[in-house]
């Protein structure tokens, strides 16, 4: 320890004098550069907070990610049920669209008693609104929940 004291250089009075000026100098540079001093602790605290807004910034990618993921994956299961529903709807309205024609027109001798023809035109009538309901409202929204699509 004598040894380290002896080797470093003599501060004077003057030195301890000037101190102040030289300081004030070495800010005025600084600035003058767009330097500015901040502390360790100032630096220590926004990298906390730069590696904690990083890390919640990396959960919600990694949650985002599974949310298009899940839409992803419904969007392959709903679709072959919601065709095969439109489908079944068109085929079901040509059917009775077809013996409703052949009623009146009384084509061939064809003759559907009166309530026959109520219990096909509202079925018609409930499976177009049904479907085209479920399908575009229930399946789809119901799937997924309000506000993710």
């Amino acid at each position: 320890m004598p040894d380290e004291i002896s080797q470093s250089p003599a501060i004077t009075v003057e030195d301890i004098d000037r101190a102040t000026e030289i300081h004030r100098a070495t800010e005025k540079d600084s600035a003058a550069q767009g330097y500015t001093h901040v502390s360790i602790d100032a630096v220590r605290e926004a990298n906390i907070q730069l590696g904690e807004k990083y890390d919640s910034l990396k959960e919600e990618l990694e949650k985002t990610k599974k949310r298009i993921r899940t839409i992803e994956i419904l969007d392959d299961l709903i679709e072959p049920m919601a065709t095969k529903a439109f489908w079944f709807m068109c085929v079901y309205c040509a059917v009775v669209a077809v013996l409703l024609t052949l009623h009146g027109f009384a084509a061939m001798g064809f003759y559907l008693p009166e309530g026959v023809l109520k219990f096909l035109v509202g079925s018609t009538a409930t499976t177009v609104i049904g479907l085209v309901g479920m399908v575009l409202t229930c399946v789809f929204v119901g799937a997924r929940g309000r506000g993710s699509y």
